[in-house]
């Protein structure tokens, strides 16, 4: 956020000349400030979508005491620090859980602007050099103000559909992980220790979030697997294990191909899980760089989880022979260099695996026989 913040004080050429500016202008805003809120709020109580968003004499009441403690400590001040950007989320935040339309916005700078643009014309009757001069500075800041609190009003809304999209494929995962052997915190470890190796491998952290929400659905494909196959005591036959191979291709038909990126690669990871770098894997036989990375990050942290966590069906690993296991298996089974990505980041691994651990003694099915195919 300060990044793109910087970017808009230089596109809008928001520099020491405008801050300079806005300090001389202050004390005249200061003194206006209460008449510009006044028409504004008057605005606001007569329309009657601010009506639905504010509910109350008492909500308007702390809007305006909030909006005016951002202008002139922030805003008009020109002091755009860590302290504006928390006031700017928080202003922005508490828009979007009030429903507040984001015409209300728009048409609230334009009212600022109109009451400025007059009181400068008052104050500056005779030099239309100053009045530029001042105009110039409020607008910039007035229209940088704007596009943050509008860039965080779409943010708060995006991240909340966000979070129902996480929590319905959390669900679907679930659905998949509760018919097989696995707990319910097996897809919680697993996609973080995703998103952890993501990061290690040089991924951005917007990749490798994407990769913590897409993860938890590689298995939503056991779903279409028998109940007599996947919960199977013993060891399975040879046609009940072509079967339970199926899984990954009917979670690439449960997931739907979508332009969304998140969705596409929660397909791919779903497809792509059980491949091996050597081509020995399924269910195509994809070898190398043939396997989307997201496929290969996922292959070892669900193989990892699965060593090391105790099931009645079976004892855990110990670290060391489940990180044992990936080395041997590098080249072979795992790419080398996710490999390594894993093994550098094994101190964040460890922490997940410690917030995130089973219960003692949990587990689903002691019967299960399927549980790492």
């Amino acid at each position: 956020m300060q990044m793109k913040l910087d970017q808009w004080c230089e596109f809008l050429s928001i520099d020491g000349d405008v801050l300079d500016t806005l300090k001389e202008f202050l004390p005249l805003i200061e003194a206006s400030i209460d008449q510009i809120l006044d028409v504004l709020y008057a605005r606001l109580k007569a329309s009657s979508v601010s009506a639905r968003a504010f509910g109350n004499e008492e909500t308007l009441v702390r809007a305006r005491r909030s909006q005016k403690d951002h202008w002139l400590k922030h805003v008009f001040a020109g002091n755009f620090d860590d302290d504006y950007l928390s006031a700017a989320r928080r202003i922005g935040r508490t828009h979007h859980q009030l429903g507040v339309d984001l015409r209300l916005y728009m048409g609230a700078y334009a009212i600022v602007l109109n009451e400025l643009t007059c009181i400068v014309q008052a104050a500056i009757p005779d030099s239309r050099e100053t009045r530029l001069r001042y105009m110039n500075a409020v607008t910039n800041v007035v229209f940088m103000d704007m596009g943050l609190a509008t860039y965080v009003y779409y943010d708060t809304m995006l991240s909340h559909v966000e979070e129902m999209a996480h929590q319905l494929n959390m669900s679907l995962a679930r659905a998949g992980e509760y018919r097989d052997n696995e707990t319910g915190e097996h897809i919680v470890r697993m996609s973080r220790m995703c998103e952890a190796v993501a990061l290690s491998y040089g991924k951005d952290e917007r990749w490798a979030e994407m990769l913590r929400v897409a993860s938890p659905l590689h298995d939503v494909g056991k779903i279409g697997v028998p109940d007599s196959i996947l919960l199977k005591p013993g060891r399975l036959t040879s046609d009940e294990m072509n079967v339970m191979r199926q899984h990954p291709e009917i979670g690439g038909d449960i997931i739907p191909e979508h332009p969304a990126e998140v969705i596409g690669m929660a397909r791919r990871i779903a497809l792509t899980h059980h491949e091996k770098w050597d081509g020995s894997g399924y269910p195509v036989g994809l070898r190398g760089s043939e396997i989307p990375l997201e496929g290969r990050i996922a292959a070892i942290c669900d193989v990892y989880d699965a060593l090391i966590s105790k099931r009645p069906y079976k004892q855990a690993w110990s670290k060391e022979e489940a990180i044992g296991h990936i080395v041997t298996s590098s080249g072979t089974h795992f790419d080398p260099d996710v490999v390594r990505s894993f093994l550098a980041c094994l101190s964040s691994i460890d922490d997940i695996q410690r917030l995130y651990g089973d219960p003692e003694g949990e587990g689903i099915r002691p019967e299960a026989g399927a549980a790492y195919c």
